[in-house]
């Protein structure tokens, strides 16, 4: 690959490909494939990127301008996929060294930067020394440092990876402890934990990589099959936590877990690289998951995964979360796109989707209450487009699902969803009971497949037991 005249690392991760860089202007960029093309795809197809071919090489242009990150998800012929991950030029690099600049490459901490020892003890020892003196910012540079245990980001402190810099848990399982959750899976630490540190930042453009197929149990005939799964990013109790700019690889449960009990959590510019193969391994591996939080946002960013993509869980109780916004998103998913639910241990309110493209789902927009008590309301998507589906074990394809089945959901409003393709399934909305029921459920500008629904009796929108108020609102084009 070359963007102008500059060639590009394509790196190839799993059963696909990606490629990494920043830009400014309108470059050209030109992929050269191993064999002619007689076909392509450019995700997201809101973007309007249209390419020449030539042979085995698609030449494109793509736009700093746009409003849309150039996080694109591309198909040449069979091949495999190819992810162009087009970040906007790096303006709030630190400096490598100064006042309060903690490079974990320099003395006293001389962290080995080819991963050959492990280096956890030592960026710990860098961010504790941040913390005691009332914060800073702990530099990572390029290099590939190994870890293990725990990272603790504390109050005030900023870990900065810089463009290059690899942090990369060590895929030796034998050198983990591990815990056994009520439902049998088997779970390590996460690579890195936020609690009670307000004001902490993870930012960069460089890489933590969880190494989680390497670390999981991939034998089928053992006890402990798809067994030692680690998140990467876990908070608690932390207001003002903001991650930007990175890219975090390979995590084999909840990639971004947080920030329960927290407030003004900030996700931004992040790149989730996962394992994407439901029929291989079915591992919840969610993307980001703003968790018992409020007044948070996820903007801008790109996941590729197994499961749900972009979620919002009320994961704790005596916490209500309000004011959570994920907007210009782009995400490839084997399970759900787009996601309220399924937890509801408080009542949820105020959450918003906004301009988000979902390359691929199984379920494209899905709002859940399976898991507590408390009511889930007012919960918008707007200008959503779902390109394609896939069907997986977990079951066949649907466009838009909401059920109440342990916690009443009112006041949904869907405005503006685009749905490329036919799924298997038609819309659905059902409830359990009296008071685990839906109610209030708003399309307005429902396209499926090019058509306007304008009838909420429409055969393509099925309205179950224990669902009620449904309004289906639109125009002819």
């Amino acid at each position: 690959m070359q963007v102008d005249q500059n060639a590009v690392i394509v790196e190839h991760f799993l059963d696909y490909h990606y490629a990494h860089f920043s830009y400014s202007g309108t470059p050209t960029l030109t992929v050269t494939a191993s064999q002619p093309i007689t076909s392509y795809d450019i995700s997201p197809h809101s973007m309007g990127i249209t390419g020449v071919v030539s042979g085995n090489q698609l030449t494109f242009t793509i736009d700093s301008s746009s409003v849309k990150p150039s996080y694109l998800v591309i198909q040449i012929n069979g091949l495999e996929k190819l992810v162009v991950l087009a970040d906007p030029l790096e303006s709030n690099a630190p400096p490598s060294s100064g006042t309060g600049i903690y490079n974990i490459i320099n003395a006293p901490y001389q962290a080995d930067n080819t991963w050959t020892s492990d280096v956890t003890h030592l960026i710990q020892m860098a961010i504790d020394d941040a913390s005691a003196a009332g914060g800073g910012i702990v530099y990572v540079p390029v290099g590939v440092y190994k870890v293990k245990d725990i990272l603790y980001i504390k109050s005030n402190v900023t870990l900065y990876l810089q463009g290059g810099a690899v942090i990369k848990s060590n895929p030796d399982r034998s050198l983990y402890d591990y815990t056994t959750s009520r439902e049998g899976k088997i779970f390590i630490d996460p690579m890195i934990r936020i609690d009670h540190a307000p004001n902490a930042k993870i930012i960069g453009r460089g890489v933590l990589d969880a190494s989680g197929i390497a670390i999981m149990d991939k034998d089928r005939a053992s006890s402990t099959f798809l067994g030692y799964r680690r998140n990467v990013i876990v908070g608690n109790f932390s207001d003002h936590v903001t991650i930007e700019g990175i890219i975090i690889k390979d995590s084999t449960t909840w990639t971004i877990n947080g920030i329960q009990g927290g407030e003004g959590f900030t996700v931004r510019y992040v790149k989730i690289m996962n394992h994407k193969n439901a029929d291989q391994y079915k591992i919840m591996n969610d993307g980001i998951d703003l968790c018992g939080t409020r007044n948070a946002i996820a903007e801008k960013n790109f996941v590729m995964t197994v499961d749900d993509a972009l979620c919002a869980k009320s994961t704790i109780t005596d916490y209500a979360m309000y004011n959570i916004r994920f907007k210009n998103n782009i995400v490839f998913s084997s399970c759900a796109g787009l996601k309220a639910g399924l937890q509801s241990h408080s009542p949820m309110y105020d959450v918003w989707f906004e301009d988000n493209d979902v390359v691929q789902a199984r379920r494209g927009i899905v709002v859940e209450a399976t898991s507590g008590k408390q009511l889930m309301s007012d919960i918008h998507f707007v200008n959503t487009r779902v390109e394609n589906y896939v069907f997986t074990s977990m079951g066949k394809s649907i466009p838009v699902e909401i059920e109440a089945g342990t916690a009443p959901v009112k006041n949904v409003y869907i405005d503006s969803a685009y749905f490329e393709k036919e799924a298997f399934n038609p819309i659905h909305m059902y409830g359990s009971s009296d008071t685990n029921d839906v109610t209030n459920v708003t399309f307005n500008d429902l396209n499926l497949c090019g058509d306007v629904i304008t009838n909420s009796l429409d055969a393509r929108i099925i309205k179950g037991s224990y669902a009620s108020e449904l309004t289906v609102k639109g125009h002819m084009r």
